[in-house]
């Protein structure tokens, strides 16, 4: 499997390659952001990916790392970036496919919650350095991950309500 080079945060805006998608989900932004940091909770809302290993499971810092199966492909990441109920981004240190140099994922979220139900606009963004057949693939990679991460979104809102609902903790803001 090919070694990445390794990104930062700021090249999640930078990235010659990008791709964003975002979704609004009626779900209060603590419930969604602390899914998102539990690593074991992925499998259950992201349905691309079959398995993760990470270290630590509940990720709090940079540096802290994971390998999951996504679409049958085995991919080591790291975390880049892990903002209380902002942002969390990791870079992609290893994956099976030779078409990119670099390459991050993040998901931004915001409270959009206005006097009514809780609601968080949740955003993925991919940032890469594709290698010459990445920049090919181009389209395809952002249609699948398009693809991917829109059900996702929808299917993490729902669990953060159930996972709300079933402490008793309060749905609305």
């Amino acid at each position: 499997m090919p070694d990445l080079q390794r990104a930062t945060p700021d090249f999640l805006d930078s990235a010659p390659q990008r791709v964003v998608t975002e979704a609004t989900v009626s779900a209060p932004i603590d419930a969604v952001w602390s899914l998102l940091v539990d690593q074991a909770s992925w499998v259950q809302w992201f349905d691309a990916m079959t398995s993760v290993e990470a270290s630590p499971w509940i990720w709090s810092q940079p540096g802290q790392t994971r390998k999951v199966t996504v679409n049958g492909l085995k991919v080591s990441e790291a975390a880049i970036a892990v903002d209380q109920e902002e942002e969390y981004a990791f870079t992609i240190t290893n994956w099976p496919l030779p078409t990119a140099v670099r390459a991050a994922e993040a998901v931004r979220v915001a409270d959009r919650t206005d006097g009514g139900a809780a609601q968080t606009l949740i955003t993925y963004i991919g940032a890469f350095e594709p290698t010459a057949l990445g920049k090919r693939l181009g389209g395809v990679l952002e249609k699948q991950l398009i693809g991917a991460w829109g059900p996702a979104f929808v299917q993490l809102g729902e669990l953060a309500n159930a996972r709300r609902s079933d402490t008793g903790a309060p749905t609305h803001g």
